[in-house]
């Protein structure tokens, strides 16, 4: 393998401080670079000393830690739309171990605000600057690119950018204190629900796992709730699909076990993406590889739903019964007698009795085991209404 650990020279790093320094509003947006070369305690310590906004790039690992109060979400692999307003509304951004932007429908225009500094630093010298401009492109090893940045940067900003920069983490710390307890009192909100929300499994779940265990995330639509109660705040103990692509999630909790054989290993995967790669469960029966999979079985492919619901308001369409193609009933699959037939035990949950018998059924055995978890098909906006019915 070539030597990737390149430092930039001093004066571009002090180039790049300068930039970031006097910002009042800057962001940082990383991806899986940040991750691959160890850079999680770097890029926190940079986001700190600038009290900047971290947005993750169709990011999959952990980089930085999800309960960050500075740690605000992905932008999204799909919409620019969504991402656009997040980056304009900034006057610097820093851009580490990604490319602008991993995205589906991307804004063709520029995505910055006129006259905001942005810094990008990554080892793939074709993504800097291949899509936007920026002010400095930096080709190195994040790690070392950042801890020489946030050096520089305590030297760099004076005295009431320090002072601003501490305002703006006391807000971010009280802002994330709200939305996390905002989430919370609406996850109890449908706690005895049937049928169920995914909150009250995942916190069931939370309580029964050591901080080393392993979480693969292909929830998708139910990611917030996983890490909303399995907090992502260790590398190496979470990952997550990305690129948009369906049926990682039960291959990839099998790889993730293999890699981790000490471990508890959890798979969450939707029932739209498991049926691409369901047959996986038969390696897992067949090697005894002691994986632990979840299907979030809403009945559909929610995720389609709500990227077409984007794409109705966008353009002022109505909101109208959703594709047939986008449900799974009728008839309706059973992922756990499925599972069964491919060697692999499982068992359905349906209503919130049934979690904590299920659950220690599940971590009691060195087997694979499966988890059939029946949740509400609702969407935000359009109810339960099934598709073209």
């Amino acid at each position: 393998m070539p030597v990737t650990r390149v430092r930039p020279d001093d004066a571009d790093i002090e180039k790049a401080a300068r930039l970031l320094a006097r910002a009042r509003h800057s962001i940082v947006v990383f991806g899986d670079g940040v991750a691959a070369a160890g850079a999680q305690r770097e890029l926190t310590e940079v986001a700190e000393a600038l009290g900047a906004d971290l947005w993750g790039a169709d990011s999959s690992e952990i980089s930085v830690a999800s309960t960050h109060p500075q740690y605000r979400g992905q932008l999204g692999h799909m919409f620019g739309s969504h991402s656009g307003p997040i980056l304009a509304a900034a006057d610097a951004v820093l851009v580490v171990g990604t490319y602008l932007l991993p995205e589906v429908f991307p804004t063709l225009g520029s995505i910055f605000a006129p006259g905001a500094a942005v810094v990008h630093i990554d080892l793939d010298a074709y993504e800097i600057a291949k899509n936007h401009q920026v002010d400095l492109g930096l080709v190195a090893d994040p790690q070392l690119a950042l801890r020489a940045l946030a050096q520089a940067l305590d030297e760099a900003m004076r005295p009431e950018d320090k002072a601003a920069a501490s305002e703006r983490r006391a807000a971010a710390r009280a802002r994330r204190t709200e939305e996390d307890a905002q989430a919370r009192a609406a996850d109890a909100a449908g706690w005895d629900a049937v049928p169920m929300r995914p909150a009250r499994f995942m916190s069931e779940l939370g309580k029964r796992l050591d901080r080393g265990a392993v979480i693969f995330d292909e929830a998708l639509t139910t990611s917030p709730e996983v890490v909303r109660y399995l907090a992502a705040d260790q590398p190496g103990t979470y990952f997550q699909t990305r690129g948009g692509s369906l049926g990682v999630g039960i291959p990839g909790a099998i790889g993730a076990k293999l890699a981790n054989p000490e471990r508890t290993v959890i798979g969450f995967t939707g029932d739209g993406g498991s049926m691409y790669t369901i047959q996986a469960l038969w390696t897992a029966a067949h090697h005894r590889i002691g994986a632990k999979f979840v299907i979030c079985n809403n009945g559909s492919y929610k995720l389609l739903k709500l990227n077409i619901q984007q794409y109705w308001r966008e353009r002022g369409i109505p909101e109208h019964d959703f594709p047939a193609s986008f449900d799974l009933l009728q008839p309706e699959i059973r992922f756990d007698q499925l599972s069964q037939s491919l060697g692999v035990d499982a068992v359905r949950v349906e209503r919130p009795d049934q979690i904590g018998p299920a659950l220690d059924r599940a971590l009691a055995t060195d087997d694979p085991f499966l988890i059939d978890l029946v949740l509400t098909d609702e969407v935000a906006g359009h109810g339960h209404v099934r598709c073209g019915q």
